[in-house]
């Protein structure tokens, strides 16, 4: 279980990585910048394929999806300068709850049907 979580890490990273490359090189136009761009966002989604074979895709895809936002929108604050406003903190912080009692409900599913987590 352990692995198929790093490996879920890992799709976070490496599409926030693909992410934040693509703002970058929207200005310049780097082919280079595209095509790291490309290779991060695709090895993100085989990093995903390989979470879910363990992890429940619904869980897998909510946690994926809710921390790339959440991820992507601090980048976007502490390094392309972008200002949130109300609504956009609001809707962060909702994401962020989601993704938090989707996992949670993942954890007592299990503990009620008995499964053991390693």
């Amino acid at each position: 279980m352990r692995v198929a979580w790093f490996f879920l890490v890992l799709a976070i990273t490496t599409e926030v990585a693909g992410l934040t490359v693509m703002k970058a090189v929207s200005a310049s136009g780097s082919y280079a910048g595209h095509a790291i761009m490309y290779a991060s966002i695709a090895l993100s989604y085989v990093f995903l394929a390989k979470a879910v074979k363990t992890i429940s895709v619904g869980v897998a895809y909510a946690i994926w999806e809710g921390s790339g936002v959440a991820l992507i929108t601090l980048v976007s604050v502490f390094f392309f300068g972008h200002v949130l406003n109300g609504r956009e903190m609001l809707g962060l912080s909702m994401a962020v709850v989601g993704m938090l009692l989707v996992n949670a409900g993942e954890a007592k599913d299990k503990e009620v049907t008995g499964e053991v987590t390693q």
